[in-house]
Order: structure tokens, then sequence, then C-alpha cells
């Protein structure tokens, strides 16, 4: 495997039958919970009913759990109306309280209703108003900011700020001016002044260093695609978290501006070095016309890396040394300590699959058949196993290169199947070093496998399997724990089949500050429901130092009806925010355009949105 280590999974069994390989003439009935692709749109709230084990005595803190709410058929799951849930631990009881995301965007769309005005779905993706512009769900991950304070993130919008008690928002970060457009130049042309909500594109995950109590994020755009890289431009945000930001253009050591063809899910942050990542979810430019061409992803991960001793205050631009990674990937984290410039990474190894690839009703599945009418706009099944990967890098004060002798990589073709989100003690603030992440495995589903992404996959490099070997029967849902020190899959629990999991998050044990010692929280959505109190969208924890035995608690309530869930938070305490914290002032951009729009559209403005963010 050229210069790759593979290394095969220790202190894991797995669960798969070696019949899941095997011909089969039909696919078997679906055991896919299709009930994740309904989600309430009103608020609720309750006490968690306990359907299966206890709740351990120690266990303690909030959990806040962002989803996205497909409104239509088609339309990619994750990034659907947005919702968010807080789940309060106790020893007795576990208490939770969901609200709609409501962003300016998405207020404006449940109130308005003319032609022009209205947001239409543009091929399964975005939602797009031709008087308005585009939707901001703000739905990717909850952050903590420090000081009671939360912020959610979206990498089609600008993040927005919340209270922890309420979970209203109370503030979008950065004032309209502050953010450049993505659209490129020959779109932005056409772009009507009157536009109340312009598409800006960052990252899915800015970063909150507490101790600094500075925030780091992105802005970029101006190309279509692969097309008009001359345009394209990549700024790198910084932000004290009271006052105006700071922002420079990012460009190579020759001078040219950087940019991102794809997205930038992840960003990097270590001790003196920022990492932008370009991750694997791309939308393809003509997709919004109605296309369904998919581009695969390339067997590579862009990085532009960025010092922060050269960060001066007032300068426009900023230099950055750029790699590839030979792997693709979209979750990925750091250590924060790198010494002597060695810089340690720890991801996800997607292989052949594209996160930004739903199944759309009726297209032709891989094995025969089409995509039904109760799934089309759930995310298309990967074309090969995952896995999971170390990388470093050296950065010296002129130059980066990846350490390859260094590089390793995890793959288990029983376990690490649609690799999603990973787990570990401080979420989105790194440790110093990463002794130990959790990672969510989705499972595969040959029923979910569309012909259209496996075709287009089919010469991807590196692959375990290729389109005809590929399993015909389904590989479930698994929970891995990855020890980082050994680079090996230290224990594991794959789910019974007629769930999903997703959205793994670690909460600490009381006192402790080991990256093991405590439990993994996990959203799971079931065809069977675990017991009669359950409506099969539950949440399951387990004791992080042994996934294997199972859950130690099934937690359900009839009321609770999330979708498909994103990112979450653990965080021991929370408070409400301070009164004095920052606002952005929006007010003057909405009422300067005003008089250009309609009468419904100004009451919105007049009725629902200035009288809570202004």
């Amino acid at each position: 495997m050229n210069r790759r280590d593979f290394i095969k999974t220790a202190g894991a069994v797995s669960l798969m039958p070696n019949a899941a390989l095997a011909y089969y003439p039909s696919l078997p009935e679906s055991s896919f919970p299709t009930s994740i692709m309904q989600g309430d749109l009103t608020p609720s709230e309750g006490v968690l009913d306990i359907i299966a084990g206890a709740l351990p005595g120690d266990i303690h803190g909030h959990v806040f759990m962002a989803e996205g709410i497909p409104l239509e058929r088609n339309q990619l799951t994750p990034t659907g109306k947005g919702a968010l849930t807080r789940l309060d631990f106790g020893p007795n009881e576990t208490a939770f309280k969901r609200k709609m995301i409501e962003t300016h965007s998405s207020i404006m769309q449940e109130h308005v209703s003319g032609l022009f005005d209205k947001f239409y779905l543009l091929g399964g993706t975005v939602y797009y108003s031709p008087n308005l512009g585009f939707m901001n769900y703000c739905n990717t991950a909850p952050n903590y900011m420090g000081d009671n304070r939360f912020a959610l993130s979206y990498e089609g919008g600008t993040p927005y700020e919340f209270d922890a008690m309420s979970l209203d928002l109370i503030t979008p970060v950065g004032n309209p001016g502050e953010w450049r457009t993505s659209l490129p130049p020959i779109a932005d042309a056409l772009t009507p002044d009157k536009w109340l909500f312009p598409q800006v594109r960052t990252t899915g995950h800015p970063f909150f260093d507490l101790e600094r109590g500075e925030c780091f994020t992105i802005n970029y755009g101006g190309v279509i695609g692969e097309l008009g890289t001359s345009d394209g431009y990549l700024r790198l945000i910084r932000w004290n978290m009271q006052g105006a930001l700071e922002a420079w253009n990012v460009v190579s050591r020759q001078g040219a501006n950087a940019y991102l063809t794809a997205t930038a899910h992840s960003l990097g942050v270590t001790r003196n070095h920022i990492l932008i990542f370009e991750t694997a979810a791309r939308v393809e430019a003509t997709r919004i016309m109605g296309t369904r061409i998919v581009i695969p992803q390339k067997h590579r991960t862009p990085v532009w890396i960025i010092r922060k001793a050269d960060l001066a205050s007032g300068a426009e631009q900023v230099v950055a040394d750029y790699i590839e990674l030979d792997f693709d990937t979209s979750d990925i984290m750091c250590n924060y300590d790198d010494y002597d410039g060695e810089v340690t990474l720890y991801g996800q190894y997607l292989g052949a699959m594209d996160k930004s690839e739903q199944q759309f009703y009726l297209e032709l599945l891989h094995f025969g058949g089409w995509v039904p009418s109760d799934v089309a706009g759930y995310p298309t099944a990967p074309v090969d196993v995952g896995g999971l990967v170390q990388a470093r890098i050296k950065v010296s004060t002129d130059s980066a290169w990846e350490i390859k002798e260094d590089f390793r990589l995890i793959r288990d073709e029983y376990l690490l199947w649609d690799m999603n989100d990973p787990a570990y003690r401080g979420h989105f603030q790194f440790p110093e070093t990463f002794d130990h992440i959790y990672w969510a495995a989705i499972g595969y589903r040959p029923e979910h496998l569309v012909k259209r992404v496996a075709d287009a996959y089919r010469k991807y490099p590196n692959r375990l399997f290729n389109n005809d070997s590929l399993p015909q029967t389904a590989i479930p849902s698994a929970l891995v724990h990855m020890d980082c020190r050994n680079m090996l899959i230290a224990d594991a629990y794959q789910f019974p089949e007629d769930c999903v999991m997703r959205t793994p998050q670690f909460m600490s044990r009381p006192g402790s500050l080991a990256q093991d010692d405590g439990y993994i929280f996990t959203a799971v959505v079931r065809k069977h429901p675990s017991g009669p109190q359950s409506n099969g969208k539950e949440f399951w924890l387990f004791d992080a130092r042994n996934l294997a035995q199972g859950p130690v608690c099934i937690l359900g309530h009839q009321d609770l009806n999330f979708a498909t869930t994103n990112h979450a938070l653990w965080r021991p305490e929370i408070g409400p925010r301070p009164a004095d914290a920052y606002k952005a002032d929006y007010a003057d951009f909405f009422r300067e355009k005003m008089p250009c729009h309609s009468q419904q559209v100004r009451e919105v403005l007049e009725t629902y949105i200035l009288p809570r963010f202004s």
C-alpha cells in the first residue's frame, strides 16, 4: 500500500458474520429506521424515561445537540432546518429542552409567501430566495466560548451565539460588512443589492481558544468548483470575542491568493500554528441547476499552514505554506502541543465516499432498484470501508512538509464504515496531546448505495472493496475507541442492525482529567424501539472504558422527536449569558434595505427579527 502502514484492529471483536461478503440475488428487507428523516418542528421539554439500564450515580453536566430536519423530499438531511436540544444530566433523572434554531433567514422563511420572496431548495442542498438570498440554518455544531457564552456554527453561513438556558439565538458573530460574499464575481455581479442574506462560506468548526480568549475561523469563496480560481480567496479571521473581527487574506509564498474548491469542515489550531483544511465534501457547481453530476474526491487533503507569529495587526495578508496529505478527511483534529514545529493530526480516513451526496428519489441503486420516497435526501452509503489516521507535519520558519514515515492508518472491514463524528475530552478545544478519541462509524447499507456515486468512485485509489465485492447485507453502526498513543482500536461496540448511531460526545467523570474516564453519549434512531416508552429516538450511554459491554443506560421520551443529528457538546456547568456580552448590529443593515422589499418582508423584519436581535 505504497508508504502506508496498514494496521488491523486490535482489541475489538467484530460481530459481523462472514456471510456479509456472500452474493445475494436480491437484497433483504431494509432494517433502516426511516423515522430519522422526520423531526418535530415545535419546541418540547420534559424528563427522559429510562428505557433500559440505570443512570450512573456520578453522571452530570449538560449535552447540547444540533440536528437537521429535511423539509421536503431530496433535501440532504444533515443540512435541514436546524433544531437544538439540551440534556441536563443528574444522578436521578435527565431533563431535556428542544427548540428550533431561529436565525434571521430561517425566521423569514417561516413567514414569507411571495413568489420571489419564498425560499426554494436548489439541488437538494441549499435554500435560496431570489429577493432575499441564501438560508443559514446554523446547525452543524454547538461550541463553548467561555464565560457562559455558546455559539452555533455552520459551513454555509455566519455563526450565531445562543443562550444556554433558553436556547434562543442572541446575535450573529460579526457585522454584515465583516464577512465577504462567497459567490464568484460573475454571480455576485448579478446579485440584487437588496439581498438581506448573502451567501457566506466558513468552517463548521471555528476554534475557540479559552486560554487566550480568542477565536479563529475563516471566510472563503470566489470560485465555482475548480473554475475561476484566479478570483478565489481565503481569509483567516481572528476575533477577541468582544469587538470587531480581524481578517487577513491568505497568500502563498509566491504571493498568489489561497483558495478552496470544496469545503473546510475542520480547522486545526495549535499553540503556534493554524491549519486550514480543504475537506472531503463537495457540492458540485452544477448541482443547484438540477444536475446530479458527481465529481469524486481526490484522495488528498490540501492544507494551508499559517504561523500565528505572522499575524500582524493592521496587515492585509498573511503568508501560508501549502501541502497535500494523501487521504480524504472531514473531521480532523491536532495536538495543541506543537513543540519544535511538529504538528500531530488525527482524523477520519473517508476512503471512497462523499458526505455531500444524498439519495435522490427514484434514482437507480447500485444493487438494483430505485431510491424510495421515504429515504430520498438521506446520505448515500460509502463505496468502500473507511478508517482512522494519524499524520504528522513539520513546520520550519519558511516551509512545511509531511513527516511521511509517521503516517498511520487503521482500517477494519467490519467496523469502520462511514466514519463520522469524533468525541473527546474538551470537545472542540484540543488537548496538549490526544490519548483517546471515540468515533462514530455510521455503518453501511447496500440499499443506500446509488449507482451514480458507486460509478464515480469505481477507480478511487487504495480501495479494500471494489464495486463488485461490496457487501450485500447491512453492516451496523459502531462506536469505536481509538488509542492514539498506539494507533489501534482498543475497544468497540457494534449496534443492532436496526439502529443508526450518530453524534457521540465524551462526558467526564467529576474531578477526573483522564481522557478515557467518563461516559460516551450517543444519539440513536431505531426501527424497533428499545421499549414501550420509546418512540425509537433514543440516547445510549456507555462507560468510556468498556464500550464492548454495551450501553449502561438507554433514555428516551415519546415527545422528543429529533431527526438527523450533527455534532454535540458537553459542559459540566452552564449559566445565563452575560447581559453585557458582545452583540452584532444588523439593525441599520436591515433598515437600509427594507424600502426595497415587499410589505410582507418588511413586516417580518419589524415584527419578528429586529425586536429579537436589536
